[in-house]
């Protein structure tokens, strides 16, 4: 019993968060209203007013139909009583009886005013409190300038990327500057005015340059202010082909240095453009995770501090974005799944790599997707109105009602309803005489005390604190990839061997273990993420177990490809006719000997020996027939072969059309298209292909670097 109760919240549209501590209800802002109901085991709700200890978080609803008669009435009849029509016409009161009282009534007018504005008063805060309510909705929103202590970068980084921002974000620290551009809320150039952190100081740091070359270098940015990538490729220094793969890790360097600054202030530039060289640098929310993942674990453990004593508790989807969007891996999956409010960070620092807990942990506390404690997760919007925080102390709102008083006089009216019980007693008096009957009243009312039993109705507490224990202990299903308790590393190599022999030979309903009859797809997505959670190779932390590794990416590989099969309705007919023997047997060795000779033809068209090549490409399709790429590397071949390239174009065009007709998603075929249409002259088609190629590959280099030379970028 001394534990501290948990409640969980439920909102009119049948929303639920929790659990929350009493301490923590705060942080919900706004939700809790007078019509929200209440638990403590997550199960049975009840209305809120049955709860004192969360009135000081219940917002109230105002009632402006109420307020509007009452002032414009009493103002009229001064200080009087107010008497309404029907009164005066029941006892024949005149109309006009107040009239006369008008004039000496103008200095007594004043009165009312005083009560007026006092009831006003009285009904002021909790419309303030109503409009408190979207205080999230402005908390989502990325603010014009700040201080970074109170706002970090990753904060502001994921604000940019959930609104879709455009614009330049400008993080200044000690005299110097990084700035951040985005576009649709990803990051597609930044620049820095630090030497230390300029391109000709990280390609130093990464030995790519000599010192002597940099200063060259230096001096003749100095003398025209010209771009230093030119000059690098001027002067031969760096090679083409390496130039934007150098780009962007210095673009990632940079986001590395801007994400992990602690003090100094910041500028958000609305709609700034960023240069015409700027490009995506990937998944916007992919890059934030990848980008924490490379913190310094020892400087955000001093960062988290003492906060990490505090239990983690989820924010029950008040949080920036979606976790899913994060791309966690297997162990920052299963981390997270786990974590129930009833574990604090310095429990979960000893359940996995401690580095890697400590990252997970800070930047789900930075995207408000857990939370540890009160401290440090109040939102920048109250340092914004300190009127509005010194109002209502930690920021809490705290309108205090009379509604809990109603439920009292509840229970105590059915409690005189036993009375018509109380005739049960007859059995007991029988031997005696009518007398009792005057008192049991009296014991009437002893009888009902007994209803004051159910106020023990707190044992109710007690399962909340065993109810989230044990679903998680439960969860765990059996499948035929888990292995027995307290197995060590080498029972595990030596089972999972056996395993994969197993599979080898099974067929794709037994690599899974569902029924094949029965099945539906839900219960392959099922089946394959409890296989998924033993058999992923990021299960595997210890670098020294190579092989438990190798053997799980093999199983791995084994149960994706089984699920990816069995989850297609299409596939799964194909796979069903193969096992009925329907399905035409497949030559895999005439299969083997095509890719073989088109990897051959694949040397000899990048060698220029577009004769040799385009022979044994047409091999290559003879035994294979079935291949995209195929055509679209024998139309390209043919078109660099042909002497009139434009009258060859349409004919060459063919074969690559027929190859995005046999596969949409084939990359080359567009890239190859989109060359043939710049040789021709037909830049606005060659745009439209290389786009193309970026939808189906946002990180193919050639494309992006066609499209810079278009202009197109």
């Amino acid at each position: 019993m001394g534990e501290a109760k948990r409640y969980w919240v439920r909102n009119e549209q049948g929303r639920v968060w929790g659990p929350f501590p009493a301490e923590q209800l705060g942080r919900l802002k706004g939700q809790i209203t007078d019509k929200s109901e209440v638990s403590l085991d997550g199960r049975s709700f009840r209305p809120v007013a049955e709860f004192p200890e969360v009135q000081p978080f219940v917002v109230h609803r105002a009632e402006p139909r109420r307020a509007e008669p009452a002032p414009t009435e009493r103002v009229v009849e001064g200080n009087a009583p107010y008497i309404g029509p029907g009164l005066r016409a029941m006892f024949s009161i005149p109309g006009q009886a107040a009239a006369p009282a008008a004039t000496p009534s103008a200095p007594a007018a004043a009165p009312p005013a005083d009560p007026a504005p006092a009831a006003a008063g009285r009904r002021g805060p909790p419309v303030m409190n109503r409009q408190a309510a979207p205080e999230p909705a402005d908390a989502m929103s990325l603010p014009a300038s700040g201080d970074l202590g109170v706002i970090s970068p990753i904060r502001l980084y994921a604000l940019a990327a959930l609104n879709a921002s455009n614009g330049a974000l400008e993080l200044r620290r000690d005299g110097r500057r990084i700035t951040v551009s985005f576009r649709r809320g990803t990051p597609a150039y930044l620049s820095t005015d630090d030497p230390d952190l300029s391109l000709l100081g990280f390609l130093q740091s990464k030995k790519l340059i000599a010192p002597q070359q940099a200063a060259a270098v230096q001096a003749e940015l100095a003398k025209g202010g010209a771009d230093p990538v030119s000059v690098l490729l001027q002067r031969q220094i760096i090679a083409p082909a390496d130039a934007h793969r150098l780009l962007g890790e210095h673009a990632l360097f940079l986001l590395d240095r801007a994400l992990e600054s602690t003090r100094g202030s910041f500028t958000f530039h609305a709609d700034a453009p960023a240069p015409d060289s700027a490009f995506p640098l990937g998944q916007k929310w992919t890059l934030l995770a990848e980008a924490v993942r490379r913190l310094d674990a020892g400087a955000l453990r001093a960062r988290l501090g003492s906060r990490l004593t505090h239990p983690v508790v989820r924010s029950g989807g008040l949080g920036i974005g979606k976790v899913e969007e994060l791309a966690l891996n297997a162990q920052e999956t299963r981390l997270y799944a786990g974590i129930d409010g009833t574990r604090t960070g310095e429990e979960l620092l000893k359940q996995g790599d401690p580095a890697a807990v400590l990252r997970l942990l800070h930047l789900l506390v930075e995207l408000k997707h857990l939370s540890l404690g009160d401290a440090g997760e109040e939102d920048f919007t109250g340092a914004a109105n300190p009127e509005q925080s010194a109002a209502r102390p930690g920021g809490l709102p705290t309108p205090i009602a009379v509604a809990p008083v109603p439920p009292r006089p509840q229970p105590q009216t059915p409690r005189p309803t036993p009375l018509s019980v109380a005739p049960v007693a007859p059995p007991r008096p029988t031997p005696a005489a009518v007398k009792p009957v005057a008192p049991s009243p009296r014991p009437t009312p002893a009888a009902v005390k007994p209803a004051a039993p159910p106020a023990p109705a707190a044992p109710r507490p007690t399962p909340a604190f065993v109810k989230p224990a044990p679903p998680p202990a439960a969860k765990p299903a059996p499948t035929i990839a888990m292995g027995p308790a307290g197995e060590t590393p080498t029972a595990q190599l030596v089972r999972l061997k056996g395993l994969l022999d197993r599979l080898e030979n099974a067929t794709h309903y037994e690599a899974l273990g569902v029924d094949r009859k029965a099945a539906t797809a839900a219960d392959v997505k099922r089946s394959f993420v409890l296989l998924a959670r033993d058999l992923h190779p990021d299960t595997v932390t210890d670098p020294a177990q190579g092989e438990l590794r190798a053997i799980k990416e093999r199983l791995f590989a084994r149960v994706n490809e089984a699920a990816q099969i069995l989850g297609d309705d299409a596939r799964r007919k194909e796979y069903e006719k193969e096992l009925e023997g329907d399905k035409k047997e497949v030559d895999v060795g005439r299969i083997f000997d095509a890719e073989d000779k088109f990897q051959r033809a694949e040397i000899f068209i990048k060698a220029r020996k577009y004769k040799e090549g385009l022979q044994v490409l047409d091999e290559a399709i003879v035994l294979n027939p079935e291949e995209a790429e195929f055509y679209a590397w024998r139309g390209y071949a043919r078109f660099l072969l042909a002497q009139d390239r434009k009258a060859a174009f349409e004919e060459c065009a063919s074969d690559i059309r027929k190859a995005i007709k046999m596969l949409d998603r084939c990359v080359p075929a567009y890239v190859f298209l989109g060359q043939m249409q710049k040789v021709i002259g037909d830049t606005k088609g060659a745009a439209a292909s290389f786009q193309k190629v970026l939808q189906l590959d946002d990180r193919n280099v050639e494309a992006q670097r066609e499209l810079r030379m278009l202009g197109k970028r």
